[in-house]
């Protein structure tokens, strides 16, 4: 291989990262950051929101997930141009951010597949729950679902 081979570079293209402003999601960004400066990959920032007019009860976030935190699509915004700023004193070069309404798990899902991403990376946050082994934390169904390579970070709780 040589320095020009796209190879080279890693084997990861683009990456993606889901937010909700927390501590722990920071370091996930932090590490999604740092795999994309490594890898030259594109790096996309989600943050999943509530509509104003969505009923809580229809979105999928088991009972007790403390991984799903419900943020409106202001809060949403703030979050992902925090996480920009984090992913780029990182070394991240290529960084997007995205607010999509839903679900978590799902959002982070569907963004990966619309936008062809070879991994998913997530915080561990909430997977030592017993809620886990229920409907499963945002972690726990992101890495039984996506069509990619999932990275899950240990964080801090």
């Amino acid at each position: 291989m040589t320095a020009s081979d796209p190879a080279a570079a890693g084997p990861y293209h683009h990456v993606v990262v889901g937010t909700d402003g927390s501590a722990t999601a920071a370091q996930a960004v932090g590490h999604a950051a740092q795999l994309a400066s490594a890898c030259r990959a594109k790096l996309t920032i989600v943050s999943a929101y509530t509509r104003r007019d969505a009923n809580l009860a229809e979105l999928s976030a088991p009972p007790g997930d403390d991984d799903w935190v419900a943020t409106d699509a202001a809060g949403a915004e703030d979050h992902v141009i925090a996480a920009q700023a984090i992913a780029r004193s990182r070394g991240a070069e290529q960084v997007a951010g995205r607010t999509e309404a839903g679900d978590p798990a799902a959002v982070l899902l569907d963004l990966a597949s619309e936008v062809g991403a070879d991994v998913i990376v997530v915080g561990s946050r909430g997977m030592a729950a017993a809620s886990r082994f229920l409907l499963g934390s945002v972690p726990n169904r992101v890495s039984h679902h996506a069509d990619c390579d999932v990275v899950i970070v240990r964080t801090a709780d």
